[in-house]
């Protein structure tokens, strides 16, 4: 399976939803380092989709 999207990581919960796991974040330093320990527990790779919204892919 490729090219799954396993999380979202925001500073802005209005701006995202979904049935995929959602992670809140209070600023944009809180969104890098969140992104980056997911992205080596979920051996995936983070894309920003906009300003304060990541994506959590498995590709």
């Amino acid at each position: 399976m490729t090219n799954v999207i396993l999380a979202l990581v925001t500073t802005k919960k209005d701006s995202v939803g979904g049935s995929c796991p959602i992670f809140y974040c209070t600023d944009d330093d809180d969104l890098q380092k969140t992104s980056l320990y997911l992205e080596k527990i979920l051996d995936a790779m983070a894309h920003e989709v906009k300003p304060g919204v990541m994506m959590m892919v498995k590709h």
